[in-house]
């Protein structure tokens, strides 16, 4: 009888020992068996309040759960018991984040190095300049992650506008500042005051860089393509190495019917940053128009192969198909009509 007394407290000892319910939750969150997680180490720090792995468990458990609130007190617990156990910061950190206390979370983020927590701390906490640093820092080292290039996108958008604020705030008559106010109106389709900011701006600084490009494409929206030849002309005479001055430029001389002078503008445009498919389209249109039919098939030849699909692919089959049906080439040009037609894809029903 004595002796099964002994081996009943033996096993009920055993089974109250810290060391198997730290073990048991370990191989429940393993399994995914997040509550039996949560069960175990909370045995286990009843059993020893000063368990630093316990707390650790535990709060890794509710972080498996999805009770980020939870989570936060005992991992904090855990480092209070062990400051050295630095694999507390990074669940700690995230814990802290959605829980709402971005603050907190930003030093438990710089001791785990997660630039990518720490960008998003940081934006939340409207520190904009370090979290585009710190996302774009993340966004290199995980290109194809939806969640950095929302967060990027979002703080550099923030960024950008939190800068013009303080730029028209603080320097309102400075030219930066009307060219600022008039792409604001220029977003706002507002062409008018658009115009005028920029006109403002260029009367300060007639060289100011951008300003007659952005006046250009003002003026291209609204088919003053004289205009907007002009301010192209004048911000490619200032930036010759500006292959986008001379594409814009280019395009301005096609639409006025100038094919001749277009080309040599297109021709630079593609010198300066070859292989733009854009430039290489408007390039067949003006080797089209001035009768060059072999360029004009090369340029939209090379769109295709660079591109593979979208709208140029498109337009440059259909520029093709005008090519090889004026050389009477039908066959050729029945292809390239039905290629036209599978790059547009389906038409949305009127």
């Amino acid at each position: 009888m004595i002796h099964a007394i002994v081996l009943m407290l033996a096993m009920q000892a055993a089974a109250q020992d810290p060391a198997e319910h730290q073990n048991a939750g370990v191989a429940a969150l393993k399994a995914a068996r997040n509550d039996q997680a949560i069960a175990e180490f909370k045995k286990e720090i009843e059993l020893d309040p000063a368990s630093a792995p316990g707390y650790f468990g535990l709060g890794v458990a509710y972080m498996q759960n999805k009770e980020y609130a939870a989570a936060v007190a005992p991992l904090k617990k855990a480092l209070e018991l062990d400051p050295n156990l630095t694999a507390v910061h990074k669940p700690l950190s995230y814990a802290l984040l959605t829980a709402g206390y971005a603050a907190e979370a930003i030093p438990q983020f710089q001791k785990s190095g997660d630039k990518a927590g720490l960008g998003i701390a940081e934006l939340q906490t409207g520190d904009l300049l370090n979290s585009v640093q710190n996302l774009q820092s993340a966004l290199a080292e995980r290109p194809n992650d939806p969640d950095m290039m929302y967060y990027l996108a979002r703080a550099t958008g923030l960024l950008s506008k939190q800068l013009t604020d303080n730029l028209l705030a603080e320097y309102p008559d400075s030219p930066r500042a009307d060219l600022a106010a008039a792409e604001n109106y220029a977003a706002l389709r507002q062409e008018q005051d658009a115009e005028a900011n920029y006109q403002a701006a260029l009367k300060q600084r007639p060289d100011l860089p951008g300003a007659h490009l952005a006046l250009g494409q003002l003026y291209a929206t609204e088919s003053k393509w004289k205009e907007a030849e002009a301010e192209y002309r004048a911000e490619a005479k200032m930036a010759p190495g500006n292959a986008e001055a001379a594409y814009r430029l280019g395009m301005a001389l096609l639409q006025e019917g100038n094919a001749a002078q277009a080309n040599v503008e297109l021709e630079r445009a593609n010198r300066l940053l070859p292989d733009m498919p854009e430039t290489l389209f408007a390039l067949g249109k003006s080797e089209s128009q001035m009768g060059n039919s072999a360029a004009a098939e090369k340029a939209w030849k090379h769109v295709i192969e660079i591109e593979k699909t979208g709208t140029l692919v498109a337009q440059a089959h259909f520029g093709l198909a005008g090519l090889y049906r004026k050389e009477g080439k039908a066959a050729d040009a029945a292809r390239e009509m039905q290629l036209f037609q599978d790059a547009k894809g389906p038409q949305k029903p009127q």
